[in-house]
């Protein structure tokens, strides 16, 4: 019963924190909730392993988790200096 709530909740505020990515006020504000969907959707897979008994779950979520790591960083160089890579 509290990884269902867990998991309505987390999908809630995956849905707030992509309206907050399309409507930021700014390019900081959507690397900010860029990086926090990446996590969000991170512990989504965790919980739905937890739920499902499935550990090929939690590698998925391993590469998504890199990912947002990686374009988050790629996205913050590319606002601040204009290019990605020298």
């Amino acid at each position: 019963m509290i990884v269902n709530l867990a998991l309505g909740i987390v999908a809630l505020s995956v849905l707030l924190v992509t309206y907050r990515v399309l409507r930021g006020p700014s390019w900081g504000d959507r690397i900010m909730a860029f990086d926090f969907l990446s996590v969000n959707l991170v512990i989504l897979f965790a919980l739905i392993a937890v739920r499902t008994r499935l550990i090929v779950v939690l590698d998925a979520a391993l590469v998504l988790s890199l990912l947002g790591f990686l374009s988050t960083v790629a996205l913050t160089r590319y606002l601040l200096v204009g290019r990605v890579m020298k």
